[in-house]
């Protein structure tokens, strides 16, 4: 597993990662960005746990 994560203003919050479930199956890359329309918005950890769980489960 491969992680990076961000913050910044407006209750942005990124997470981008890349999971190797077994040797023989292909690499899962996941990509999710958030944001919000006020300045000092608070982040939604949870927001981007959902979506992380949502994208793994659907299949492709």
């Amino acid at each position: 597993m491969a992680d990076k994560t961000g913050a910044g203003d407006y209750g942005t919050l990124n997470d981008i990662a890349i999971a190797w479930p077994t040797e023989s199956a292909p690499p899962v890359v996941v990509s999710i960005m958030s944001s919000k329309p006020a300045k000092d918005a608070a982040y939604d950890q949870q927001l981007l746990a959902r979506a992380a769980e949502y994208a793994v489960a659907t299949p492709t």
